[in-house]
Order: structure tokens, then sequence, then C-alpha cells
């Protein structure tokens, strides 16, 4: 499957970019440049930004807070812009290279969740059945880890 073109800078997306969408190789970082412009605009709905440990790991790897990195994207006319700009700023690009490559099978557990919440993966029967469900409780209960996980 090959990944659809990044967005526009002025665009906001309705839900982020699927999690195997990689920016130069760095995985989530596409997904997390959406989910900054989806705060920025105030459509962040139930999503989390900052505040989940695939967020955190990847800002700690870039050396950023959220605050930092939702700045960095409001300034960017582009996702090469955003990553220009993290560069520039210093990070440890192998290790993060290697958590990049790691990240597919270190989170192989919740991919299939993010597909099917996001709506990129049709679910059977008893997966459409958990997602209407979910989806009655997914507000209060991403606004309660919103709570407990702090964003950097």
């Amino acid at each position: 499957m090959q990944a659809p073109p990044p967005p526009a800078a002025d665009t906001v997306p309705v839900v982020p970019r699927r999690w195997n969408v990689a920016l130069d190789g760095i995985a989530w970082l596409p997904r997390l440049i959406d989910k900054a412009r989806m705060a920025r605009s105030g459509h962040l709905g139930a999503y989390l930004f900052g505040h989940s440990p695939f967020d955190r790991a990847l800002l700690e790897r870039l050396g950023a807070t959220t605050d930092e990195f939702a700045a960095i994207v409001a300034g960017a006319a582009s996702d090469d812009d955003v990553l220009a700009a993290l560069r520039a700023r210093g990070f440890d690009e192998a290790r993060l290279r290697s958590w990049s490559a790691r990240f597919p099978h270190s989170a192989r557990f919740f991919t299939y969740l993010w597909d099917i919440d996001d709506g990129y993966v049709r679910p059977g029967i008893v997966g459409r059945t958990a997602l209407s469900v979910w989806r009655g409780i997914e507000r209060p209960v991403m606004g309660f880890l919103r709570v407990i996980f702090t964003a950097p």
C-alpha cells in the first residue's frame, strides 16, 4: 500500500496519517505532525497529542516537548520543513532510526486497533461491535488518560 501524499501545512486532517507512514525513515513523525495540526485547529477530538507512550517516545528521541514540537509544526510550511527544523535543533539520528526500525514490532499489538479506530481497516462483526462500544466511552477515557499521562 502506497502512502498518500502529505497534506499541505494549512490542511487539518480528520484523522492522523496511518501509523506505518514514515518521514525520511522516521516512524510516527507524520502522524505526530498531523496530531499537532489537529490540536492547533481545535479538531484533535479524542486523539492524544504528546500523552501517548508512542508520542512521548518520539518526542524524547527528538529532544522536544509537546509544546516545542507544536510550535515547530505551526511555523513549518511542509513536513520536510518540520524535519529540517528538528534537525537544526539537533537530535541523535542513529538512536531515532533504531527506534523507528523497531517500531512496527514494538507497536504491533496496537497497529490493528489504530487501523480500525482511524478507519483504515474495516473490522468484522465483532470488531464493529467493539468499536461501537469504544466510541461511546472514547472521549472520557482519553480525557482521563490526558490527566494521568501528562505530555512532555
